[in-house]
């Protein structure tokens, strides 16, 4: 029997960070590339908005030109023109005169006020002013939004609508990104069906590579589904040694433990790949193995449900994020109050499945009725996961702990 690591799940994490991968960028329009990740950095070469423009709908004159005015008395400007938005502002306002101008339109040099077309009357060439306005009063100035040399997206960052937002106000049309990693997926098992077919008894239908699947187009991965493997050396060899030429990553489901039936240890030595860590100490999900086979990493998680969806999440989910291209590869952790007592001894690491409740501005965690290794069900409504730490005889209610907020994982699935 090869020696079992057992590794804590932050010592899995950094041997998985410790190794290198080969990242791919490629050019997207603007328009297809939100939510992917930004593969430069890149600086602002116009101020936003270029010049100085107007709010609202009004004139633009001198402000020192209406000292003076009342409602009794009012003072009255010469309009010489008008300016709408995308209009040049080719006018040099001497003392006694204005511009109409509307909305987003540029505001001429020898201006300093812009004031809104309700507060004023017109008549004829001429619009009356009905109190003093100071100087520099209601102007969009030119950067206001973003100056010059500004700092618009750093490598890494995924690609907001508020990021996509400001490389169009420079006038990008592209942006280079990461290319979305491509990764395989198959289960084994002898017991499993696939959906859509009749249930043999015995049998149960497949359903942790049809999560584990959502859960990763969710992360912006690239998916290839190559179905369910018997429980058989030779046949998870043979797929095994098929796949890996045509991915970046390998996530496979079953036979990561230690029973007659699960090949996946062996089946990673016969192709000579390499083992990088079996099992960690959390539960549940501590029955995983870490290898490299051709430059290539292959995870194989645990067949119950949840025991692989939790082992994704807490021991490979920032190594995935980085092969996106992120550079904010770990997942937030959320200081979360254990809502009731839980009295189950944890001799390792161990996450639990349920619900934020915020009370009087303080964050609870619900458990989930059910935490069972194969109880999918418990991710239908689950937004959150706590961790106890590892060690623990129990925990009391009140006792605040290390969470995580998940519900952009078990969500809609993007497209």
């Amino acid at each position: 029997m090869p020696a079992i690591d057992r590794l804590h799940p932050d010592q899995a994490i950094e041997r998985l960070l410790g190794l290198e991968d080969n990242r791919h960028t490629e050019i997207l329009a603007l328009d297809q590339a939100v939510g992917r990740i930004v593969a430069e950095t890149i600086q602002a070469s116009l101020p936003v908005p270029p010049f100085d423009k107007s709010p609202y709908d009004g004139y633009a004159f001198r402000g020192e030109d209406t000292q003076g005015a009342s409602s009794n008395q009012p003072v009255s400007l010469d309009v010489i023109g008008e300016i709408a938005a995308g209009q040049l502002a080719n006018y040099e306002l001497q003392p006694g005169q204005a511009v109409k101008i509307l909305t987003g339109g540029p505001v001429p040099a020898t201006a300093n006020v812009c004031y809104k077309f309700e507060k004023t009357r017109r008549q004829g060439d001429q619009v009356l002013i009905y109190e003093p306005v100071a100087p520099h009063k209601d102007i969009i100035p030119a950067g206001e939004d973003i100056q010059a040399g500004d700092l618009l997206v750093q490598e890494g960052d995924p690609l907001t609508v508020g990021r996509l937002g400001v490389l169009a106000s420079q006038g990008y049309r592209e942006v280079k990104v990461y290319r979305k990693p491509v990764v395989g997926l198959f289960s084994t098992g002898d017991e499993l069906v696939p959906t859509g077919q009749a249930l043999p008894a015995g049998k149960i239908y497949e359903t942790t590579r049809l999560s584990l699947g959502a859960i990763l187009t969710n992360l912006g991965f690239e998916v290839k589904d190559y179905g369910i493997v018997a429980d058989d050396l030779e046949a998870i060899s043979r797929r095994t040694g098929q796949v890996i030429s045509q991915v970046d990553l390998l996530i496979t489901t079953g036979g990561a433990s230690v029973g007659d039936y699960d090949y996946a240890y062996s089946a990673i030595e016969s192709l000579g790949g390499q083992i990088l860590f079996w099992k960690t100490a959390m539960k549940p999900g501590g029955s995983m193995l870490a290898s490299r086979l051709q430059n290539k990493t292959v995870l194989n998680l645990s067949g119950n449900p949840a025991a692989a969806i939790l082992a994704f999440y807490r021991v490979c989910l920032p190594y995935l994020y980085r092969l996106t291209g992120r550079k904010d590869y770990y997942p937030e952790k959320i200081p979360m109050i254990l809502a009731h007592d839980f009295n189950k001894p944890s001799p390792g690491v161990r996450l639990l499945r349920g619900q934020m409740q915020f009370q009087e501005g303080r964050l609870y965690f619900q458990e989930s009725p059910a935490q069972g290794n194969g109880v999918l069900s418990s991710f239908a409504r689950c937004d959150a996961l706590l961790e106890i730490p590892a060690g623990s005889s129990g925990v009391k209610a009140g006792t605040l702990l290390t969470g995580y907020r998940c519900d952009h994982l078990f969500g809609p699935i993007a497209r």
